[in-house]
């Protein structure tokens, strides 16, 4: 457990063995170059000037003491370099978090156990910190782009549904009664969608799930309605006799956004001359719809952006459930799997 003063008290002990050394250097050259300085002189015949003796003792001295300041900094400068070299690396760190030019794999090493090492440790969280913060805010910008595009995809759907009928409204001469409500009242409720689809996209994808008791009664009304507008353009098929009584947690509006979808698709690559066909199926608390349609061969070869597969797999997914697709020659087969209470 390190403490405020740690990093004092290893500098100190940097200090005193620096001192040390340098005070048994400073008596080793002494010592040596004393004796060396004394033959000399009894060789020489001088040995008994005292004066003289007196005179190289301070040179030595002098010498030594000058030479075992020098190692003194230097061993010193040595030993501290060390902390000095990761002190410059915090230092990098820093910058690089105050310039947000931090690399995607950088940390800085934690070394020792002291007041630089909880220095570089809150650092590398922090850095940790901007890092995971980045990943989210680039994902929630994902996130949100891929909504607000998925909502204008689906926005398309029933206002092509408004105009044609509204066109189609126009041009019939001769309208009974019935007909002009089944229009208007086709017309207000695709308006009602669009609406409540604005208003998604005003809340941010905020969902609104319900229980319902009867969720067969809510698929059908779905169903019928996805069956109106192909209608006048396909001959569709739908199997009910594997569908029986269910319940569960449902957003209305992401469910009517799946069918408008599938609706989409139908319209834009389905063979007008063979049907569509919608089975709905209930095993094992688990609710299937598998459609399919043949490819009109114009449409074969086209780009598609998958925009509205993606939708449906993300909206499926928020129930818990799964998308799977298929081409198989010149047909098209999706199958929706979500999870309910039977």
């Amino acid at each position: 457990m390190w403490t405020k003063k740690k990093l004092s008290k290893e500098i100190l002990v940097l200090l005193a063995v620096s001192m040390l050394i340098s005070v048994f250097l400073f008596g080793f050259l002494d010592h040596t170059v004393s004796s060396i300085c004394y033959r000399y002189l009894e060789q020489v015949g001088k040995v008994n000037h005292e004066y003289l003796l007196d005179v190289v003792s301070i040179w030595v001295q002098g010498i030594c003491l000058l030479a075992s300041a020098l190692f003194f900094v230097v061993i010193f400068l040595f030993l501290l370099g060390k902390k000095l070299v990761y002190l410059e690396e915090i230092i990098d760190g820093i910058e690089a978090l105050r310039t947000h030019h931090m690399r995607a794999d950088y940390r800085i090493p934690e070394e020792g156990e002291n007041e630089l090492t909880e220095l570089a440790r809150s650092i590398n969280y922090l850095s940790d910190t901007e890092r995971n913060l980045s990943r989210k805010e680039a994902a929630m910008a994902e996130e949100r782009e891929r909504f607000i595009r998925s909502i204008a995809h689906d926005i398309r759907t029933p206002l092509t549904s408004v105009l044609s009928y509204s066109e189609l409204l126009a041009a019939k001469k001769n309208r009974t009664e019935e007909e002009v409500d089944a229009y208007i009242d086709l017309t207000l409720r695709k308006g009602q969608q669009m609406k409540e689809l604005m208003e998604r996209l005003l809340e941010q994808d905020v969902r609104h799930a319900e229980y319902f008791e009867n969720g067969q009664l809510l698929l059908q009304q779905v169903v019928a309605d996805w069956e109106s507008v192909l209608s006048d353009t396909f001959t569709v098929e739908t199997d009910w006799s594997e569908c029986t009584p269910f319940s569960g947690y449902f957003d209305i509006q992401e469910i009517f956004r799946v069918f408008d979808n599938l609706l989409s698709n139908i319209q834009k690559y389905a063979d007008e001359t063979k049907p569509v066909r919608l089975r709905l199926s209930v095993q094992e608390n688990w609710l299937t719809l598998e459609q399919s349609n043949a490819i009109c061969p114009e449409e074969r070869e086209s780009e598609s952006h998958r925009l509205g597969l993606q939708t449906m797999e993300h909206i499926v997914s928020q129930h818990g459930g799964t998308v799977a697709w298929r081409c198989e020659e010149d047909r098209f087969l999706i199958t929706l799997s979500i999870p309910v209470n039977v």
